[in-house]
Formats: structure tokens, sequence, C-alpha cells
């Protein structure tokens, strides 16, 4: 059986575009505990885990695709770029509003004719591999293709305004480069400058 990766260019251009501008403005100031007051963290298989370090969330609309996209992001260090980092992209149909609750894959939404997650969680471990939510392996109706994976990311926006967003979230990620190891996060809780 193929599997294909429905929408995955507006998520990874969205991601990208979180991920690289760090980079471009390194300094001592956004690196790990910068004072800020912003985070992310989460227990990662039931250990804590906290990153202060450039943590933002964007904002932005698609007119050409009619979807809204969320990226949240904060990293353990941004100058060691991908080792531990977190970032989410949402996708919707609608406004990205507080009090909404974004799941994967239960209500996925069609991009360029193709269903995406409506929730896609990337995890970036010490040495950069690359871990990740299953929503694109899910068809229409939210059911997964491959035995023994689950699409369990949430998302909850409790708060947001011109210049911060909080909120809550929580999934399974797999490592990306085999599918048969997984983190459990819970408890994820975030609070992030708006750019």
């Amino acid at each position: 059986m193929k599997h294909r990766f429905p929408g995955a260019l507006p998520i990874l251009t969205a991601l990208l575009m979180v991920l690289t501008l760090p980079s471009c403005k390194k300094s001592s100031s956004s690196g790990p505990s910068s004072g800020s007051g912003y985070y992310m963290k989460f227990k990662l298989n039931g250990v804590q885990v906290e990153y202060d370090s450039q943590p933002i969330a964007a904002l932005s609309y698609s007119s050409q695709d009619s979807i809204y996209t969320c990226v949240i992001a904060a990293y353990k260090d941004v100058n060691a770029g991908l080792e531990n980092a977190i970032a989410i992209t949402v996708l919707s149909n609608s406004a990205i509003v507080a009090g909404a609750k974004y799941d994967d894959p239960a209500k996925a939404r069609e991009v360029n004719g193709e269903v995406a997650p409506q929730n896609t969680t990337f995890y970036y471990d010490s040495t950069a591999n690359a871990w990740l939510t299953m929503g694109n392996l899910v068809d229409a109706n939210g059911n997964v293709s491959l035995p023994g994976i689950v699409a369990n990311a949430q998302l909850t926006i409790t708060e947001l305004t011109s210049s911060y967003m909080k909120g809550t979230f929580s999934g399974t990620v797999y490592k990306s480069s085999t599918l048969s190891q997984y983190y459990s996060i819970t408890e994820g809780e975030f609070y992030l400058k708006r750019s």
C-alpha cells in the first residue's frame, strides 16, 4: 500500500519559515533561558521538558488555498539548530481563535484537493532526529492506515491576543526514519509571543 503525505507542502513551508527565522537572529539574548517568560513545556514519556529559547507563535492566511495556518515553536537552545526543538502546525478552513480545539485527524482540512491533518506536531531530539505525529497517514474519515500507529495530536488555544498565545497540547510522535519508535507527549502547555 502506497502512502502519500497530503498537504505536506503548506505544512513544511510554514514550519520551515518558523524554524529558519531564528537562525538569522542568533544572539545571546535568544539563547536558553532568555528570561522573556515565554515557553513550551510538556512531558515526554513522563519526563518534564521545557523549551524557552526563541518561543514564538505565527498566524497567517493563504487566500490561494483558503487556509489559516498557526505555527508555534520553541527550542531548548536556538543556537543548537534543530536539537531539542518542538513545532506544531495547525491548518484550518476558519480563522484560528481562542477557545478552539484543533485535533489530528478528527478535523482534517482539504488543501489543494487533498486531506491534510489539522494539527501536526514535529519534535526534534537531542541528536536532531525528527519525530512527528501521524495525521498524514489517515483517510478522510480519520482512520489510520497502519497497524499500531495512532494519530492523536491535540492543541487547544486558551488565550489569543495581538501579542501572545496560550494553550495546551498533547500527542504521540513517531521517529520519522522508522515509525517503529515513538514518544508520548502529555501535559503540554505553551505561552508564546506572537510574531
